[in-house]
């Protein structure tokens, strides 16, 4: 009798991985993560606050994907680059132009 169909039958021994899996474990290895996909209701939600905040001069959280991790910008959004993909975010330090396609979420901050 063969020890191959043990535990989970034919899926304990398999070696076939899917693209995805492989990727993913090969990112792993190095330390880094794959950048989470936005529903596109998540992608209008951005947009959507990323313009008020434009208009209203109101500040807001900016979560951004940056390779290992993800990173939090606090600041008001003082310029929106349609054609360069981006907008110009001030913060209490300088300020960051960011790509719309490294943000992960935006939340509007509560004014006290």
């Amino acid at each position: 009798m063969s020890i191959k169909l043990s535990g989970n039958g034919r899926w304990e021994n398999s070696r076939m991985m899917l693209p995805q899996q492989a990727i993913n474990h090969r990112l792993n290895k190095i330390g880094l993560k794959r950048k989470p996909e936005l529903h596109e209701d998540e992608l209008q939600i951005v947009m959507e606050n990323i313009s008020i905040s434009f208009k209203r001069k109101t500040e807001i959280c900016v979560t951004i994907y940056g390779g290992y991790e993800l990173q939090d910008l606090i600041g008001v959004v003082t310029s929106i680059n349609p054609y360069r993909q981006n907008f110009k975010i001030e913060l209490v330090d300088g300020f960051e132009f960011i790509d719309f396609a490294e943000v992960f979420k935006v939340d509007l901050r509560e004014e006290n």
